[in-house]
């Protein structure tokens, strides 16, 4: 590890910390972040009440978690999660979740391993949203640490490397936890997958060995399921541009869907925490050749995570409105349906043409259909 600089990477040590305390307290976006998440709260108060903190782990226990209590509060009709009688206090789990909010996927996590006595990881998170000044000084003082996805096929190389040996750093130097998302970027189709370049990049530091590098990790697949899907217009409209030409994010449309998932309505929400992968799972991976061993990895995970999924009425009923049936009619009510559809209609983009409405529709429906697909497969296996 002498070799590799986290520091420009990692989160704040505690010498970093009350400078970025400084300027994140003075900066507009803050009073906007804090409000949008609690637009009862005195900014002022809770400014002051920053100065006081001296390490990342006071800032996410006494800030960031009233403010994800808050957001539960305002935006979810429950919040429920599952699983920690599969995690041992004193060691360290390579999280690796599905995705499919910016920010409110590790800050849920993050709120029940706290309120259980749990250590939080660190997250990682794309360059990609560190835009300015002051949403590094956020992350990082969130024990986020930055993942560089830009540049080079070389520099692409590089990175992995990089990353590699900063999270085998966190998890047997810290001693620490990690949490990174299964792909690049959130699932916008409902599909969640595992790419098999995460996994990959996860092995670039080890002994060579795949069963023990792995083994070593102790990873934790995670499912996390929101009845009302975060930002599911935009991402509807992502999807349909992808498939008529070349899909460009817009400068700030990462902060906006940030802002967005956090004050959208969400419903029921879950966080299933799975059975770490086994030795004799690993092993049977490790039996594959080269490239098929980090396939059959991939497959066990996104079985865990389609799993542990919980599929919520809005899933189900989207299932049926698509394939115009009433096979899942069981679990929902006609008074969940008509409000489904009532949302769907009031959600929907309005295309340039009934066409591409209808399928605009299409895709939004099936983001929410996608996972009942996929746990009925999972189960089946």
């Amino acid at each position: 590890m002498a070799d590799f600089d986290f520091s420009k990477i990692e989160p704040y040590g505690a010498t970093e910390v009350p400078a970025a305390i400084n300027r994140v307290a003075k900066s507009p976006l803050f009073a906007r972040l804090v409000k949008t998440m609690n637009p009862s709260v005195d900014v002022g108060a809770f400014a002051s009440l920053m100065e006081c903190i001296t390490t990342c782990d006071e800032l996410q226990y006494m800030v960031m978690r009233p403010l994800v209590f808050q957001i539960v509060k305002r935006s979810m009709t429950s919040f429920t999660y599952s699983g920690l009688e599969h995690l041992e206090k004193d060691k360290s789990y390579l999280f690796v979740s599905n995705h499919r909010d910016i920010t409110l996927d590790a800050s849920l996590l993050d709120v029940v391993l706290l309120n259980n006595g749990f250590s939080t990881p660190e997250i990682g998170f794309g360059n990609n949203l560190m835009q300015n000044e002051f949403m590094v000084d956020l992350f990082r003082l969130n024990k986020m640490f930055t993942i560089i996805r830009d540049g080079t096929r070389r520099d692409f190389y590089n990175n992995s490397v990089f990353l590699s040996h900063y999270i085998s750093h966190v998890l047997h130097e810290k001693k620490s936890s990690v949490w990174i998302a299964q792909r690049n970027g959130r699932t916008k189709d409902g599909d969640d997958r595992t790419d098999q370049g995460l996994l990959k990049m996860f092995s670039m530091a080890g002994s060579g060995d795949f069963e023990a590098d792995f083994m070593a990790m102790n990873i934790v697949p995670v499912a996390i399921s929101y009845e009302l899907e975060p930002c599911d217009t935009m991402k509807a409209i992502a999807s349909y541009t992808s498939l008529t030409g070349i899909y460009y994010k817009s400068p700030h449309e990462d902060v906006l869907s940030i802002l967005s998932g956090i004050s959208q309505q969400k419903g029921n929400v879950h966080i299933h925490l799975c059975e770490p992968l086994t030795a004799e799972e690993i092993k049977h991976c490790a039996s594959y050749n080269k490239n098929e061993r980090f396939s059959a990895m991939a497959h066990l995970m996104d079985q865990r995570i389609h799993q542990g999924y919980k599929l919520h009425a809005t899933n189900y009923i989207a299932a049926d409105l698509l394939a115009s049936s009433a096979r899942f009619e069981e679990h929902y009510t006609t008074e969940q349906m008509e409000r489904f559809i009532d949302y769907v209609k009031n959600a929907s983009y309005k295309g340039p043409s009934m066409a591409a409405e209808s399928k605009l529709m299409e895709l939004f429906l099936s983001m929410y259909a996608k996972p009942v697909e996929n746990k009925l497969t999972a189960d089946d296996r």
